[in-house]
């Protein structure tokens, strides 16, 4: 056999694998972004700036194109609640399985519409001094253990540490992207967890895809029908994400624990934050 020849041919099969894969890559993030043309941003920066709207951040050049998501909830079962947080302990129990109040001397649990939940344990006292954080962050997150809160698509938002405990909030996220309106928030001590609340996504997948608008439209959107009678106004930043908040009233606590949530683009200035539908350019909630 000649080696010589056999290794020249190795050289090139490998090659010609390598230039496949690099275009590849390059053909999936291509389609994965619609690209914005430079001009039309300097042009609209120049409209806004003349308008007394300030940029302090940039406006992105590029459109991840996002799926909507479909995503159920969390559901907090009073059973299950009862068993996790009171085993055989005198508790009391009041409502309904939609919305319903738990508790004894020390614990007491608010759950509204199956799926928000509010915890505090008040025989746990805050101790006016430095604090192990770790040993803090083991109860936050052997108490949403307990819950069995899926950790799949969690991270950390803000871990802070106090006079005598830490201040834990995990947000969720799908495929990188924060999805808004899904948090946790726990309140830990050295001796346990003293106060959390939950709100939080059992599973999230794909949906469907559309096209979706770019971050100038939004943009123009918010000025247009939000912030021009505000102006100044400084926006500090513009970032897509998902976004759904199921809307209750007294009548009717009950909500669909499955729901489809679309991708939107989050404007945040020194007035609050403006969320738009990527899809079909609604203003779907500002704060």
């Amino acid at each position: 056999m000649d080696w010589k020849k056999a290794k020249e041919i190795l050289i090139a099969m490998f090659l010609i694998i390598n230039i496949f894969l690099s275009y590849q890559l390059y053909t999936i993030s291509r389609n994965q972004y619609e690209y914005i043309n430079q001009e039309e941003l300097q042009n609209v920066i120049q409209y806004l700036n003349k308008k007394n709207i300030q940029l302090e951040t940039e406006i992105p050049d590029r459109v991840l194109i996002l799926p909507s998501v479909r995503a159920k909830y969390h559901e907090f079962d009073s059973k299950e609640i009862e068993k996790i947080f009171f085993d055989s302990k005198e508790v009391k129990l009041e409502g309904t399985a939609v919305k319903y109040r738990m508790g004894n001397e020390n614990i007491s649990i608010d759950v509204k519409s199956r799926i928000y939940l509010t915890y505090n344990n008040k025989g746990i006292e805050i101790p006016q001094e430095d604090v192990d954080k770790e040993k803090c962050l083991n109860h936050a997150y052997r108490f949403l253990d307990k819950l069995k809160i899926n950790s799949g698509n969690r991270y950390v938002k803000q871990e802070i540490v106090k006079k005598g405990y830490v201040r834990l909030i995990l947000g969720q996220q799908f495929n990188k992207i924060p999805v808004e309106e899904s948090q946790i928030e726990i309140y830990a001590t050295e001796e346990g967890v003293v106060q959390a609340t939950v709100n939080w996504f059992e599973w999230i997948k794909n949906d469907k895809k559309h096209n979706i608008i770019t971050p100038v439209i939004a943009l123009l959107k918010v000025f247009e029908q939000e912030l021009k009678q505000e102006a100044p106004v400084t926006v500090k930043e513009i970032r897509q994400g998902y976004y759904y908040s199921p809307e209750t009233s007294d009548g009717a606590e009950d909500i669909d624990l499955e729901v489809a949530i679309s991708p939107m683009w989050v404007i945040s200035s020194n007035r609050g934050e403006t969320y738009v539908n990527a899809y079909n350019e609604n203003i779907e909630k500002r704060r």
